[in-house]
């Protein structure tokens, strides 16, 4: 059985940290596209999902696996227009931010705990 997040001050912490993080790239994305500004809020809008998983307890693989990705693609954008562009230096910068991330909340060992539950 999966289980159920209790709402705790340090969940409802981390929930507000996830809708400001996805609400502050989501402006930034429609509002200032491959500006300066955007390569700053998209690092915080990322810095702010980390956070927020890591205060989410537990954090749930089906949370868990998308911030992951969110976050290494927007240090991914951020990279790309810091470097005038490059797709090399923004595919290293994603992929190695997604293991980094990936190792320091033990996906794997998350994946491979939920995995028996996922089709419940």
């Amino acid at each position: 059985m999966m289980k159920r997040i209790t709402w705790t001050l340090s969940n409802g912490f981390a929930t507000l940290l996830l809708v400001v993080g996805t609400l502050l790239a989501l402006l930034t994305l429609i509002t200032s596209f491959g500006t300066a500004i955007s390569i700053d809020a998209m690092v915080t809008a990322a810095v702010l999902w980390l956070a927020g998983v890591v205060f989410l307890h537990p954090a749930p693989a089906k949370i868990l696996l998308p911030i992951v990705g969110l976050a290494s693609l927007s240090i991914g954008y951020a990279t790309y227009f810091s470097t005038s562009g490059s797709w090399l230096y923004a595919t290293l910068a994603t992929i190695i931010t997604a293991v980094i991330i990936s190792y320091g909340f033990s996906l794997r060992k998350t994946i491979r705990q939920h995995h028996s539950h996922w089709y419940d």
